[in-house]
């Protein structure tokens, strides 16, 4: 079945969603190993509490879309548990920061963004293979 026109294509989360989990993760990555050359390079905006805190909901919001999608779709386990666990990871590991355990936050940070990738090209790769099945 494909998307009704006016809606925006469930194929759209999932890719807006690997790419902000990818970005996510190398954000968690480079400001955790190199928080001075991003400040030489001028950007040092992307190190602030109000811009990772934006991030993570943005994060959240599609992962939690896609999860809804996906699961109702093609009700894959693999998919789900990866963006289930991107999720958590994603809220665990800012709470950590919050708590001032940053070394141990940034690594669950990095990790629930490749989880959440992970979920997202699965997602992408279980919707291209129901529309080949029924071609």
């Amino acid at each position: 079945m494909s998307d009704l026109p006016g809606q925006v294509p469930r194929n759209r989360i999932d890719k807006a969603g690997a790419v902000s989990s990818a970005l996510c993760a190398i954000h968690c990555a480079s400001t955790a190993a190199a928080p001075s050359l991003l400040a030489a390079l001028g950007l040092s905006v992307f190190v602030g509490p109000a811009f990772e805190w934006g991030f993570t909901v943005a994060a959240i919001v599609l992962a939690a879309a896609a999860l809804a999608v996906g699961r109702q779709r093609h009700q894959l386990v693999w998919t789900s548990t990866a963006l289930g666990v991107g999720i958590a990871g994603l809220a665990v590991g800012r709470l950590l920061e919050v708590l001032d355990v940053h070394g141990a936050g940034t690594l669950i940070g990095v990790g629930a963004g490749l989880a959440l990738v992970v979920g997202h090209l699965s997602g992408i790769r279980a919707r291209r293979a129901q529309s080949e099945a029924r071609r």
